[in-house]
């Protein structure tokens, strides 16, 4: 199948990689041509717009890191809209926003073009490995059309429902990963400040009713052992704070009350205030580590 394929960063780039190895013929755009270079090697083409990528392609997949540039390349200058005919399929891999997923659909619907939105959650480390969920939003017809390749790029393929249903889950999903680190930095703050040792009291958690179902995984990942600084594999704070502020967005529209989801939100925009863009997005508790004088590392974390 002829594939165009826009966005070749950290997690695009891997995803597009197995979709290569399966024998696709992908066109690809980027900011930087030097991105593409290891899809160019595996015998994909280089095409210099949006526009270019998506001409004489059944299907265009875009993976971006925010809304605006998903928007600019659908229409834009040399925009994607330019290079599509009725009857192709756009494929938003983005996490995007629920207004805007929904804006594309409507104006690619105009001109006869099928949009989906299909977020990932999973991070590099599952792109490479396949092991992501893909959350699909759209009509189901080119759903099934497109199901082979999205099978590609994850392990588990979600059919969520409409337009937006697939970013709806992304977003719920990321504020859950946020709000559990938020909330679990607070009681084990709180925990070692009424004097309880944090190995004990992370492992009485964990074999509570609640703890049962590994709510601290992050926090024995990368909290316990220090992992919070960024590196190439990680998922940024300033793409959380990103996801967080969209997911409140979406809860505003709905009128759904989101009281932790916004604290959570505000915790962010101090860490983006501090600099913590690129910093791993356990991160986050370092802000109640500081409000407590309690540093939650521990030397038996594995």
């Amino acid at each position: 199948m002829n594939i165009g394929w826009i966005g070749v960063g950290n997690i695009g780039l891997p995803m597009a990689r197995h979709v290569v190895q399966a024998g696709h013929k992908l066109t690809i755009n980027d900011l930087l041509e030097d991105n593409a270079q290891p899809l160019l090697d595996m015998g994909a083409t280089w095409a210099d717009s949006p526009q270019k990528a998506a001409e004489s392609n059944d299907i265009i997949i875009m993976s971006l890191p925010m809304p605006d540039d998903v928007k600019k390349v659908c229409f834009g200058d040399n925009g994607l809209i330019n290079g599509l005919i009725p009857g192709n399929i756009v494929i938003d891999m983005s996490t995007n926003s629920l207004e805007m997923v929904r804006q594309l659909e409507g104006q690619f619907k105009k001109d006869g073009i099928e949009f989906l939105d299909a977020p990932v959650s999973g991070g590099v480390e599952g792109a490479n490995s396949r092991d992501l969920v893909v959350l699909v939003g759209g009509s189901q017809i080119p759903f099934r059309q497109i199901e082979s390749i999205l099978e590609l790029i994850g392990k588990n393929v979600n059919f969520c429902g409409p337009i937006g249903a697939g970013t709806i889950c992304k977003l719920s999903h990321q504020l859950l990963a946020m709000g559990l680190l938020q909330i679990g930095a607070e009681i084990l703050t709180l925990g070692v400040k009424a004097g309880v040792d944090l190995g004990i009291l992370a492992d009485s958690i964990s074999k509570g009713v609640m703890g049962k179902v590994p709510p601290l995984g992050r926090f024995y990942q990368d909290v316990f052992t220090g992992n919070l600084e960024g590196s190439e594999t990680s998922f940024f704070l300033g793409l959380a704070a990103k996801d967080i502020k969209l997911a409140n967005e979406m809860a505003r529209q709905m009128e759904v009350p989101l009281i932790l989801g916004n604290a959570v939100e505000e915790i962010l925009k101090e860490t983006m205030n501090r600099g913590w863009q690129k910093k791993n997005f356990p991160a986050i508790v370092k802000i109640q580590e500081e409000k407590t004088g309690i540093e939650l590392r521990t030397n038996n974390s594995d």
